[in-house]
């Protein structure tokens, strides 16, 4: 049986395209491997959205093509957003890929390693929207869109994916009601742009709708949004964040700035006290909200006073988590035929005071957990040998939030109850005990006026 390796960089949605390949794959007589130099064909997944991740991706397929050399390796293929948005300037540069393939040829992964191998085979199986996950058994990803119909200054996707298209509530359920099937737990929504999702399909945005859809299915514990832009927030989201057990009270929403002027340079359409009224609603009406926010330092024409706005900002705000972005100069957007004026060393260093800052804050906010009994989701076992295992609570995205340090017996894709003893910036430290009533970080059960 051929061994294929398959390399994913990027965004939990490229994780998503990752597992529909990796299952066409293994139905049509391939073994997916961990081992490039087993490997007879390499697939890197490649991420183009910024330029650092370009060159991690330029870096990894540079680094499989050694293994034409070195290994078993018989092909190159090189797919996903770089290759999709740079796709004749690979095919000419990139010499050491046998395959340049953009997003939509990888329904045909199977064809394109088969053509590589020189084998034949009558027809490709098939099977539906099914995946092979690259996640831990007990959480997915559900991409419930793709594309973006936004127009942000600093973003290339939409040139790159396309405008928005969504998954049916039907068919986003029942593959819902599949992984839940499989053991996962835990289900974190992506999208380019969550808060339009079904606009395209249904002439009006169905999030709500399909979250409710989403908390009926027995067996599913957590359900978590990503990617919420901060406008089109319906009341009837709002409360069932704030009243549905099953939905993490949990916002992950990117904000890029807080200065008025940059917002409005940025195309963002809204301002710092559009934010700030949301945010203010927000934990008005949902107990023990998590928000998750990102920024961007060093866009074009940013200057001190920005900056300070920004900090002031999020000074004021206290955000639970925060991730901090150098703009990156991107062609084909409108960022991208403005001037670059803000010199890099100047964009580190707003960058590190204003990480330096929400780093203060996140470690504040995180002693008030001390006490505290969490339901807790166990990861994995421990590398450190003073604890037994790490899991995450509801305040904690996987692989972008923090974790929980864990002493004393668990189960891995399990729920234990810790109570916490210690705290750091992003990262708790417990004991699991027997004891309750259980915080959970989550909202309660009573309807919000």
């Amino acid at each position: 049986m051929p061994k294929v390796n398959l390399i994913t960089l990027g965004c939990a949605k490229n994780t998503v395209d990752s597992e529909r390949m990796h299952r066409l794959l293994e139905l049509n007589d391939y073994q997916v491997t961990d081992v490039m130099d087993e490997a007879e064909v390499i697939i890197v997944n490649t991420c183009g959205f910024i330029q650092p991740a370009k060159e991690e991706s330029i870096s990894a397929a540079l680094e499989a093509a050694d293994y034409k050399e070195s290994g078993h390796c018989k092909g190159l293929i090189v797919t996903g957003c770089m290759a999709e948005r740079y796709r004749e300037e690979l095919r000419e540069e990139l010499t050491e890929a046998d395959l340049i393939l953009g997003l939509a040829a990888e329904q045909e992964i199977v064809s394109h390693c088969d053509r590589l191998l020189g084998r034949s085979r009558p027809a490709t199986k098939r099977d539906g929207q099914d995946r092979h996950l690259l996640t831990p058994q007990h959480w997915a990803y559900l991409r419930i869109s793709d594309g973006c119909d936004r127009t942000c200054a600093f973003c290339a996707i939409p040139s790159i994916k396309g405008r928005n298209r969504s998954e049916s509530i039907e068919v986003l359920v029942s593959d819902a009601v599949r992984l839940i099937s499989q053991g996962v737990k835990e289900i974190a929504l992506v999208a380019q742009d969550t808060m339009r999702y079904g606009s395209d399909i249904y002439g009006t945005p169905r999030l709500t709708d399909l979250v409710r859809e989403l908390v009926q299915i027995d067996g599913l514990e957590w359900l978590r949004l990503l990617y919420a832009y901060p406008t089109g927030w319906r009341d009837e989201l709002i409360d069932l964040l704030a009243t549905e057990p099953k939905l993490c009270a949990y916002v992950d929403m990117p904000i890029q700035h807080a200065s008025d002027r940059i917002l409005k340079s940025m195309n963002r359409g809204t301002t710092q006290v559009g934010i700030r009224k949301l945010i203010e609603k927000f934990r008005d009406r949902i107990p023990d909200l998590t928000i998750r926010s990102s920024v961007i330092a060093g866009f074009p024409g940013e200057d001190e006073s920005d900056v300070e706005t920004l900090l002031e900002f999020l000074d004021d705000v206290r955000l639970n988590r925060l991730a901090g972005f150098l703009y990156s100069h991107e062609e084909g957007t409108t960022a991208g035929l403005m001037i670059d004026d803000v010199p890099d060393e100047e964009k580190r260093d707003r960058l590190d005071r204003i990480m330096a800052l929400q780093t203060t804050i996140s470690a504040e906010i995180s002693e008030t957990h001390i006490g505290d009994r969490l339901k807790v989701l166990v990861e994995r076992p421990s590398d450190e040998p003073e604890f037994d295992f790490m899991g995450r609570t509801r305040m904690d995205a996987p692989e972008i939030d923090g974790e929980v340090f864990i002493s004393g017996p668990a189960r891995v894709g399990e729920f234990v109850e810790v109570e916490v003893t210690d705290a750091f910036e992003y990262d708790l430290v417990g004991r699991t005990v027997n004891a309750s009533p259980l915080i959970d970080i989550a909202p309660p059960e009573e309807a919000v006026s």
